[in-house]
């Protein structure tokens, strides 16, 4: 098992392949909490994917709510992006 110092040099972006498939998901398509799309962000915590204006929101939660993430400018860890493959808006 990974720590989180290993965890974090083991982050990268997403491919495009890994970002086609997450995409993919039922509903991941537009933001999962208003009818906005594109959507280009992710709350990690509940595995949905969000509009700017909406991650925003959440970011303004606090990281112990709600964990944002750029789908395109972030790296992303396998735990993260697991959290995502297993979750989706609806």
């Amino acid at each position: 098992m990974m720590n989180k110092t290993q965890q974090i040099h083991e982050s990268k972006p997403l491919t495009s392949n890994q970002l086609t498939t997450l995409r993919s998901i039922p509903s991941n398509d537009r933001c999962a909490e208003c009818p906005t799309f594109p959507a280009d962000w992710a709350s990690v915590t509940y595995g949905i994917v969000l509009c700017l204006d909406c991650a925003g929101i959440h970011r303004g939660l606090g990281v112990h709510l709600s964990f944002v993430r750029s789908l395109t400018m972030d790296d992303w860890s396998e735990k993260e992006l697991a959290t995502m493959m297993s979750g989706g808006n609806k």
